[in-house]
């Protein structure tokens, strides 16, 4: 494994159209609009924010986005509502970078869990890679996130 080659390192707003290409290529149907202020909302919030892993040469490899929330069970939990890795050759060791963040961040902030929403298809398939990894490092199904589109 190579993870020294890559650093986790915060987004900020003079990335945010080096990160789009990810945005793209995982999450399709963001428009570079959406992505923009989605972007500039976390980036100003002081309890989250986007975090990016890099190559040394600046290519980015992932990114997670981040929220500090109250919960009844944990106290305090780092919601993380989109994590991407996309790498042809080294995705896995992106993923593992960016899941051992999650929790160094989360502790650093005071939470006792971080929550984990991962994109997943339609129609069922197999699990994502992301999802493999996750569990991998101790995540664990806790409840089922749906959503009802209103606007």
């Amino acid at each position: 494994m190579l993870l020294d080659r890559f650093t986790v390192t915060p987004l900020d707003r003079r990335r945010v159209d080096q990160a789009f290409p990810l945005i793209q290529a995982g999450r399709s149907g963001i428009t570079r609009e959406e992505w923009h202020a989605y972007a500039d909302c976390m980036v100003a919030a002081a309890d989250g924010g986007i975090r990016l892993a890099q190559a040394d040469h600046g290519y980015i490899h992932g990114l997670y986005a981040f929220q500090v929330l109250p919960s009844p069970r944990h106290g305090k939990v780092l919601q993380v509502d989109m994590f991407l890795a996309l790498d042809m050759f080294e995705q896995e060791e992106a993923i593992d970078l960016l899941l051992r963040d999650m929790d160094s961040e989360a502790l650093a902030r005071g939470c006792g869990a971080v929550h984990l929403h991962l994109p997943q298809a339609e129609r069922p398939a197999a699990p994502s890679r992301a999802l493999e990894r996750a569990i991998s490092h101790g995540h664990h199904r806790e409840d089922l996130r749906l959503c009802r589109v209103l606007v």
